[in-house]
């Protein structure tokens, strides 16, 4: 790994005395520092012998109850990060007659060691990532569509890879846009025109969030967990909890009543050893400190993945190529027989952006009042 992703000074401050980690920009399927990396599991589609039952972990999360015509709006920050926190989740719900429809933060494109993998030379050009970040939505589609949706189940917002949480920390306003170091683009590519005028402030982020929650309509949101040890997945919830908390104080209607469910990708032995969740004791957003206190009460719940389940998350992981060309140890220790889920609730909707908020020193906006 290369370099440190920058952090804003607080987030820096508070994971240097309690997390060993170091994670490159977008490089967020990679071993943690300090650890022996991700055990491989068995070979693709076959579950491993090293499974944590969920009553192994120290608490026992119910089984998800799905309600009838649920409407399930997931956000993912990158292409394979929806397939996989919940693949199994979303072909049950697909199986139930559910509406489901995921949205992608960002195109992946500033994963630097998979750019140079699969250009075979490095430093690649700001071309090379744009394209590479082309290969993953086109990965993306193809993965959603082995689960059972549909191309137009999807979409992409593309927003900075590597960058999310200095939108929220430093690129707010529009009068200073953030520049991807790696595309070296200030605003999504290929927008289409009701997009055109976006770019990459945080604003513009948490309103596009919060116009797909209105339109859309859920009755259920799956997000990242804030715990999540990586920048893109922390500053995604922020994100997502800060839109549906001016949803609800906007909306004259309950739009805004919806379930919101949290998922982990990166947290330092999850999923292989159960001792993941008594790493979750007093940790906040990113793994800081920064509103400990109402996530540590957050229950969680499980859906159970049957086999022919989880054979088909592990085809639909398989369509993600690029990955599986550096990770594939990695993306197979998600196909498992259960999928765990945090529930996140009104006070977490609440407390969590306006504490970041504070945490890292950025003016409280308008909306956090």
């Amino acid at each position: 790994m290369g370099h440190l992703h920058r952090f804003s000074v607080f987030v820096l401050a508070c994971l240097a005395p309690t997390l060993a980690l170091a994670l490159e920009p977008a490089d967020r399927n990679v071993p943690f520092v300090g650890t022996a990396g991700p055990r491989l599991a068995a070979p693709l589609g076959v579950a491993g012998d090293n499974l944590v039952p969920p009553t192994a972990l120290g608490f026992a999360p119910q089984e998800l109850q799905l309600p009838p015509r649920a409407r399930i709006l997931v956000f993912a920050p990158h292409p394979d990060d929806e397939t996989l926190g919940t693949g199994g989740l979303l072909q049950q719900a697909l199986a139930q007659g559910a509406t489901v429809h995921v949205v992608v933060m960002t195109n992946g494109d500033g994963y630097v060691d998979g750019v140079v993998h699969h250009t075979h030379h490095a430093p690649p050009s700001s071309a090379e990532f744009r394209a590479y970040g082309s290969m993953r939505r086109d990965e993306a589609v193809t993965a959603v569509q082995r689960l059972g949706l549909t191309a137009e189940d999807v979409e992409f917002l593309s927003f900075p890879d590597g960058g999310l949480d200095d939108l929220w920390a430093d690129y707010w306003s529009d009068d200073r846009p953030y520049v991807s170091p790696f595309t070296q683009l200030s605003r999504p590519p290929g927008a289409p025109s009701q997009r055109s005028e976006l770019e990459y402030v945080g604003n513009d982020l948490v309103e596009a969030v919060e116009a797909k929650i209105r339109s859309f309509r859920p009755t259920i949101i799956v997000t990242p967990d804030p715990r999540d040890q990586h920048p893109d997945h922390c500053s995604t919830a922020v994100f997502v909890l800060d839109a549906l908390r001016r949803v609800r104080q906007e909306s004259n209607d309950k739009i805004g009543n919806v379930r919101v469910l949290g998922y982990l990708v990166h947290m330092t032995d999850y999923p292989s050893s159960p001792t993941w969740s008594r790493r979750l004791i007093g940790m906040g957003v990113g793994g800081t400190p920064t509103a400990w206190r109402s996530l540590s009460n957050t229950p969680w719940v499980h859906v159970a993945v049957s086999p022919s389940q989880q054979a088909r998350k592990s085809s639909a992981l398989g369509a993600y190529r690029s990955q599986y060309e550096v990770m594939a140890g990695f993306l197979q220790q998600f196909v498992r027989p259960y999928e765990l889920f945090s529930e996140l609730g009104e006070a977490q909707i609440v407390s969590v952006p306006t504490e970041f908020a504070a945490s890292v020193r950025k003016p409280a906006p308008s909306h956090l009042h």
